[in-house]
């Protein structure tokens, strides 16, 4: 069965947001395979462009029985 697994995060650190994403793939290695990644980054403020807010769908199928 495909799922899906929603982030978001509003951060000037790129980092933290990919590690989020990836403790989630790490973490799930065994039990998911992955079918797409889709992310947006979106500047809210102009004047302030170091802040984004990140979002990122993982689109996944569980592999056995484990749900997530």
């Amino acid at each position: 069965m495909v799922q899906i697994k929603l982030f978001r995060d509003h951060t000037p650190e790129l980092e933290k947001f990919e590690k989020q994403v990836n403790n989630f793939l790490c973490e799930h290695k065994d039990k998911i395979v992955v079918r797409d990644i889709k992310y947006t980054a979106e500047y809210p403020n102009p004047h302030n462009s170091a802040w984004q807010n990140w979002t990122a769908m993982v689109i996944y199928e569980v592999v056995g029985d484990v749900a997530e």
